[in-house]
């Protein structure tokens, strides 16, 4: 019998799936594979416990995998692409192939019809499938160029707002426990500590972000509702880009989300949606998180 792995292998975590033609056998986390997260050595001892967990679970031999399919971020990194290649040529046989991210997680949302993923975590990405299968993106430059929308985002733009909050004697519970997340003590400190090159991982402060606007905080809120436009401005030319590629035939719109901001900060997820129902009422809106794993697998069932 043959068989068909998808890998999602993200910083933190890795999953892999293995199916037959019909039917998900074993489903199995490790920890990361990536090497720019992990040394080779950790790196290594994950991917054979995750291929030997998958193993003892569904029974199959990693000889009788007929295509894999892994999903990784950074993958244009040279290094990062050559290790991962040689890792699984090593433990299994048949095909391969090494994919974004973003595009096992747009293949787990729409499995290859046409349609458009946002990606919001550490940082944003908005990706898209025409009707003739092309793959596109929209932002995802890094978060000194673009990232908008995303956890960086939303805690540099928090510290902004205190700043102004200050400076115009708006009172905010931001302040607090900004400086408490970064274990400061004053205002000073703050902007001191937001001007340091390299620059701080502003990311850390979007649950802050989140709790303070849960607690009514109306410059928090402000933040939030403002990255959920934002990633509303970088879908909506998404979704003309798969509409226009139908032309004349007209297709269903459809939109999904993944990543820790708009899977854990409802206010982002619904200004998003308010911003894309605006231009796009008829779109539909996967609320459902996005399975990476089942889109790396779908990918190498179709190679």
């Amino acid at each position: 019998m043959s068989y068909y792995l998808g890998i999602d292998a993200g910083g933190t975590k890795t999953i892999g799936i293995i199916a037959d033609e019909h039917t998900v056998l074993a489903r199995a986390t490790v920890g990361s594979i990536k090497v720019m997260r992990v040394s080779e050595a950790e790196a290594a001892a994950n991917l054979s416990t995750l291929l030997r967990d998958i193993s003892r679970q569904s029974g199959a031999r990693m000889s009788d995998i007929l295509c894999t399919c892994v999903g990784m971020a950074g993958i244009i990194v040279p290094r990062v692409e050559r290790w991962t290649r040689n890792a699984l040529q090593a433990q299994l046989h048949g095909g391969l192939l090494i994919c974004g991210d973003e595009e096992v997680a747009l293949d787990g949302a729409f499995f290859g019809e046409p349609g458009v993923l946002v990606v919001a975590g550490t940082g944003s990405i908005v990706v898209g499938r025409a009707q003739n299968g092309a793959i596109f993106h929209f932002g995802g430059w890094g978060p000194a160029l673009s990232d908008e929308g995303s956890g960086y985002w939303i805690g540099l733009q928090a510290v902004r707002a205190v700043l102004h909050a200050n400076d115009h004697n708006i009172d905010t519970r931001l302040l607090p426990a900004v400086l408490h997340q970064w274990r400061l003590s004053t205002h000073a400190e703050l902007i001191e500590m937001g001007n340091l090159v390299p620059s701080p991982d502003f990311s850390q402060l979007a649950p802050t972000v989140a709790e303070c606007a849960n607690a009514g905080d109306v410059v928090a809120l402000a933040v939030l509702e403002k990255a959920g436009r934002k990633l509303g401005e970088i879908a909506t030319p998404a979704l003309e880009k798969v509409r226009a590629s139908a032309a004349p035939a007209e297709i269903p719109l459809q939109l999904a989300f993944t990543g820790s901001v708009l899977g854990k900060i409802p206010q982002v997820r619904d200004a998003l949606v308010a911003a894309v129902r605006h231009t796009f009422p008829e779109v539909t809106i996967h609320l459902e998180p996005v399975d990476a794993a089942m889109g790396a697998l779908w990918r190498a069932r179709h190679g």
